[in-house]
């Protein structure tokens, strides 16, 4: 995988990581994850996710071209101890309420990737065709 961090206008830092080339009629294999925390990469306790960030990142590598947006949730030590104890004691969903500004900020980046078709990687797959402008 080739990582690309982007960073939004208020601040926050987002990571790219791709993987095979593309032009720009291809159907590329995309899952955005939001929030992108420290709990994915443990994968620990009951997934709140439909692809646990290992899994994803194993199908587009098997796929040979994908993207996978990982978006910052910007979370401050409060809210990931209180995900940590969750998830570690099995109570209640891990995941964060997902702020829909995150939305516009991964599409600018798959843009900015080459993106113009894709097929998203989510549960069920979702087959959707987008074109830049």
């Amino acid at each position: 995988f080739t990582a690309s961090l982007f960073q939004d206008r208020a601040g926050g830092v987002h990571l790219a990581l791709t993987v095979g080339h593309w032009d720009k009629e291809d159907e590329v294999l995309v899952r955005v994850h939001e929030p992108l925390s420290v709990m994915d990469l443990l994968d620990i306790g009951p997934c709140s996710h439909s692809w646990p960030l290992p899994n994803a990142l194993s199908e587009l590598q098997r796929h040979g071209k994908g993207v996978a947006v990982l978006l910052n949730a910007g979370e401050d030590a409060a809210a990931l101890t209180a995900q940590f104890d969750r998830a570690a004691h099995g109570t209640g969903n891990s995941r964060g309420q997902m702020d829909l500004r995150t939305y516009g900020i991964g599409a600018q980046i798959l843009r900015e990737l080459g993106v113009a078709r894709m097929k998203l990687l989510g549960s069920p797959w979702l087959k959707l065709a987008y074109r830049s402008c």
